[in-house]
């Protein structure tokens, strides 16, 4: 994560060989040169692509019945985004000299260098990796729309009838829970600044534009993208029904309907990616977002949500893409994904810098339906409406249909989102998300219908509409990311990265193994970064919040190897804790007594670990910021041990001390610190060895106030 090369392992969850060619010139760019050596300095081994330069990656299909037959997307190093007419000008001679056949369909040089080329000879392969200028090269695949017919048969109503079955409006909105109606110009009256007004762009397929739902406020782009229909083809998975106008309608209605509508009066913008069976490719929608950046470039003051209701195989062409986008301005809303599986193996739901939508019903059950259903974990941001939800329909302008799937509640979300920078137009990608989660609705999904060991990754959060106050009285925001899952490392660590407006508060580890060394805060470039040691199936867990005009640091205290415990602090007197963790090299850790601290020790500002453990506190000073820690330590043996702030604080960070071999590990859920450890009736160990957990709790106090 956070390289040039992140992701390259990605294909190993599919059992599909990575293919490692060499490149003619061994030179690395300075900027990487310098990550290898912060790598190295924090005791990460490099990424696997510098560590027998030269050479690059092929990617292959994740879905080998996805595929698209001798057709390859081929990105350059940024560095060679003016040459691009040049570099393909040179192939071409190349190609024709050595009696090779390619022909290139597409060539990229706004959103980043590269072509889209199709050949059927792995000669014209070799010909394009050895040169020095390429970054890497990916299989073209399909893509699919991620929306369910739920019903074989059209519903007509009057409007007014239509207004009593939306579950789903009344699910998401305060408003209407409280009057039981939704009302058009109440709910815009709660959203009066539009002096910068927000568009939808939304990537599917056909509209039909004159539906009553949506009539005057569609613009349909020239942008047609879709493959041509297959209809005797087998490869497209059973996620959408067959049609040209359907799904984009029935979504763009989700978003801007007059009445099933969230954010009503918002102009959609369609963008056609997909075609008649629902399918599109990875190119096309490299192509659509591409499409999308040169409109923000040329009105950077534009506020626009991009609504993506599909899902390719893990993509790194789609996830480069939506990082451009979005550190450009733009708010991503995907759909999770219908597969009933890890969304991280999917793009574009896979990328950190989108808004990751699964889907519940109207009991905030998990969306399922057959065998399909909403995926989950760590790389789903927040669930949505997305089981039976009536929208508009192609069929008539006054025709209703019931859909379902994580489109759906994509759609929802990317609605809020609208409705949101309507009201607060200067918020950034990183506050809207912070916003949006914590204006969710929490422990509400009963999540036992996923994997056991993806439930505490996997969010409890369902979308709702903030209320028409938004006054957050200096509210400290937080969220918890969690690293790639093991398959995909690219080094020894797991990484946890925070989005660049965001800073890095704690760090914290977990590996159900319980096979692992600790964590602590690294730095790589000019960046902050989570890391965890242990087993390949530790995961670094980083606490990323908003705190603006902050001063942060990391204090390191090496192992004490003699006495008790090490000891760290934050010696600036301006500065407070914010996080305490810790590493060890050794392979299992002793246990030792816990002592308490000599009076007049400053614990608010002190971290302690083991003495084979280096120890770090991370400390930080921001205007208002005030932090205190919280412990506890559990008086008989408990396989979970929480502690939770009290109202008006926020977790930071969340840890367990002494660190001992019987610890699985701790991580944030919501404002509660969790501590996992072995059952003492599996692994022999005595009461001695219970852990002491640590919550430090932090707000912003408003100026002027104690």
């Amino acid at each position: 994560m956070g390289t040039d090369g992140s992701g390259r392992l990605r294909w190993l969850l599919r059992a599909l060989p990575l293919v490692l060619l060499l490149l003619l010139s061994p030179a690395k760019s300075r900027a990487h040169e310098q990550l290898d050596r912060d790598r190295e300095s924090l005791g990460l081994t490099p990424p696997l692509e510098n560590q027998h330069e030269p050479r690059t990656t092929i990617h292959r299909s994740s879905e080998s019945a996805w595929k698209v037959p001798n057709t390859y997307l081929v990105m350059f190093k940024e560095s060679e985004r003016q040459q691009m007419e040049s570099i393909v000008h040179n192939l071409q001679s190349k190609a024709t000299r050595r009696s090779l056949k390619f022909k290139v369909l597409h060539v990229f040089k706004d959103l980043f260098p590269g072509i889209l080329m199709k050949s059927d000879k792995v000669s014209t392969l070799d010909l394009i990796l050895n040169l020095r200028r390429v970054k890497f090269i990916e299989e073209d695949s399909f893509a699919f729309a991620q929306s369910l017919l739920l019903t074989p048969h059209r519903i007509i109503r009057h409007q007014n009838q239509i207004r009593s079955i939306l579950w789903n409006l009344r699910r998401i909105s305060p408003e209407w829970n409280q009057s039981h109606s939704f009302n058009h110009s109440i709910q815009m009256s709660l959203w009066e600044e539009r002096d910068k007004p927000v568009e939808v762009y939304l990537l599917g397929t056909r509209i039909q534009p004159n539906h009553l739902e949506i009539k005057g406020r569609i613009n349909i782009s020239d942008l047609e993208r879709g493959p041509e229909e297959e209809w005797q083809s087998t490869s497209a998975p059973r996620t959408q029904e067959v049609n040209c106008v359907g799904h984009g309608t029935h979504l763009a209605a989700l978003v801007s309907g007059r009445i099933v509508g969230v954010a009503k009066d918002i102009k959609i913008h369609s963008l056609r990616v997909l075609n008649c069976q629902g399918k599109g490719t990875v190119s096309g929608i490299v192509m659509g977002l591409e499409f999308l950046w040169k409109k923000l470039v040329s009105n950077p003051s534009k506020r626009m949500v991009v609504l993506l209701p599909l899902v390719s195989g893990y993509s790194q062409s789609i996830n480069d893409a939506c990082k451009r986008l979005a550190r450009a301005g733009a708010v991503l809303v995907a759909a999770a994904g219908n597969f009933q599986s890890n969304a991280c193996a999917y793009s574009p739901a896979s990328s950190p810098e989108v808004i990751t939508v699964g889907a519940v019903d109207s009991q905030d059950q998990p969306f399922t339906q057959g065998p399909l259903g909403t995926n989950y974990g760590s790389c789903v941001d927040i669930f949505a409406p997305g089981k039976s939800i009536v929208s508009a329909d192609k069929d008539c302008t006054i025709c209703y249909v019931r859909k379902s799937g994580t489109a759906q509640a994509a759609a929802h979300v990317a609605g809020i989102a609208a409705l949101m920078l309507t009201a607060q137009p200067n918020l950034t990608v990183a506050e809207l998300r912070q916003r949006l989660i914590h204006y969710s609705i929490r422990n509400a999904i009963n999540d036992t219908l996923f994997p056991e060991e993806e439930r505490f990754k996997t969010p409890n959060l369902v979308a709702a509409l903030p209320p028409s106050t938004q006054d957050t009285g200096g509210q400290l925001f937080c969220r918890t990311v969690w690293s790639e899952p093991w398959d995909f490392r690219l080094t020894h660590a797991a990484e946890a990265h925070c989005d660049p407006e965001e800073e890095l508060l704690g760090c914290s580890s977990f590996s159900q193994s319980g096979k692992r060394q600790g964590e602590h805060v690294g730095i790589l470039g000019n960046r902050r970064v989570c890391l965890a040691f242990g087993d390949s199936q530790v995961s670094a867990v980083a606490r990323c919040c908003l705190l603006p005009r902050a001063n942060c640091s990391v204090h390191t205290a090496a192992p004490a190897l003699v006495g008790l415990k090490t000891y760290t602090h934050c010696p600036d007197p301006d500065q407070v804790l914010t996080g305490c963790s810790s590493h060890w090299e050794v392979e299992n850790l002793g246990v030792f007594p816990h002592t308490t601290p000599k009076r007049g020790t400053n614990l608010p500002r002190r971290c302690a670990g083991h003495k084979e453990a280096s120890v770090h506190a991370s400390c930080c000073h921001a205007p208002g910021l005030q932090c205190t820690r919280k412990k506890y330590r559990p008086l008989s043996p408990l396989e979970k041990v929480t502690v939770s702030c009290d109202a008006g604080w926020t977790l930071t960070s969340c840890s367990a001390h002494p660190e001992t071999s019987v610890i699985l590990g701790a991580f944030p859920v919501d404002n509660t610190c969790v501590v996992k450890h072995q059952d003492p009736d599996e692994t022999g160990k005595t009461s001695e060895e219970f852990v002491i957990v640590i919550a430090i709790c932090c707000r912003i106090q408003p100026s002027g106030q104690a």
